[in-house]
């Protein structure tokens, strides 16, 4: 690659700019043209965003040297294609970590993070797990959440609609966990069954997707999905605690089997009772929130408004570039006051 042209990411790419950046290879397709000659159909990411890219020439050797789930480095030309950027890339190489080092990479680069601060977003958890009183929702989240610690703050919360980032699991679950303490409150539910069901909802997800580099699904979540594999773990979690109360372990598998909301969003069940329709909606406005947030900041076109290509199908206003941040009253003083 050259190295006189500067290293950037995928948000600060224009269109007919020459670029060389670091970047992960997302998937790779070996396609034919109408002419029967091979290229190369790639996705790859970084932590700014996601972008499309072709490879046309040498794309049958080059194939086998490039690996999905790993870095790359590229040096290509941004060019528009139907409204959007894309890649016409000139080099594509697999990156060493050691010898690349010197040339400016690092794997925070590539991988896409949260911009949350994990240790504090962790310690919310733990101090809501703390105020709760029922012995066998403390057990069961201590079996299901505490021991998963090491694995739910690096875990992202879906393949790539919403929060797909590494800690993006654990942010989803403080942001709904936060709204939900509130609204239970407020339309006078059972608090405690309200805060194990967030916790508790996307658990099955821990096993549903490999987390990054690669992030994909593993055979298990393409056989079953999160929302069984997630149902078969909190019902053999409950099997391992004595006397754990039966109507109440009703209520928690409804809550994972209903909390997609509605049949053709693969849920087997629709809510039947009001905790578990609130975790259904606070699930679906968290998502929906981060996937808007992302559409706008990954929009790489000038101007006040995105395209119409997002997953909402309408220009969306850019200048909505806080919604990211966490709800004022979600700060370390506010929940050490009500430790």
């Amino acid at each position: 690659m050259k190295n006189n042209i500067p290293l950037s990411t995928i948000r600060s790419f224009k269109a007919n700019q020459e670029v060389r950046a670091y970047l992960l290879l997302k998937e790779k397709h070996l396609r034919l043209t109408r002419d029967g000659k091979p290229y190369l159909d790639v996705i790859l990411t970084d932590r700014s965003g996601t972008i499309i890219g072709k490879i046309w020439e040498h794309a049958g050797e080059i194939e086998p040297m490039i690996e999905t789930g790993a870095p790359v480095g590229v040096r290509a030309i941004v060019e528009e294609y139907r409204g959007n950027r894309q890649l016409n890339i000139k080099r594509i190489v697999p990156v060493n970590e050691e010898d690349f080092s010197s040339k400016g990479f690092s794997w925070e680069l590539v991988l896409p993070q949260s911009e949350k601060n994990s240790e504090k977003l962790w310690r919310f958890i733990e101090k809501s797990i703390d105020k709760l009183n029922n012995p066998h929702l403390i057990a069961l989240l201590k079996l299901l959440i505490i021991d998963n610690r090491s694995k739910i703050v690096k875990h992202p919360a879906s393949l790539r609609l919403h929060h797909a980032t590494m800690g993006g699991f654990l942010e989803h679950m403080v942001y709904m966990l936060n709204l939900g303490i509130h609204a239970a409150k407020q339309y006078k539910l059972d608090q405690e069954l309200v805060i194990t069901g967030i916790l508790l909802h996307d658990i099955g997800k821990l096993d549903e997707l490999s987390g990054y580099p690669n992030n994909l699904y593993t055979d298990e979540g393409n056989f079953l999905g999160h929302v069984v594999m997630g149902y078969n773990m909190v019902d053999k979690a409950i099997t391992a605690i004595p006397e754990f109360p039966s109507d109440l372990a009703l209520k928690l598998k409804h809550i994972l089997l209903s909390h997609q909301g509605e049949y053709e969003n693969q849920s087997p069940k629709k809510p039947v009772f009001p905790e578990a329709l609130l975790i259904h909606y606070l699930d679906e406005l968290d998502a929906r929130m981060d996937m808007m947030k992302t559409a706008i900041n990954q929009e790489l076109d000038d101007g006040d408004w995105t395209s119409v290509k997002n997953y909402f199908r309408v220009p969306l206003f850019k200048s909505q570039k806080d919604m990211n941040e966490l709800p004022e009253k979600y700060n370390e003083t506010n929940t050490e006051k009500k430790s």
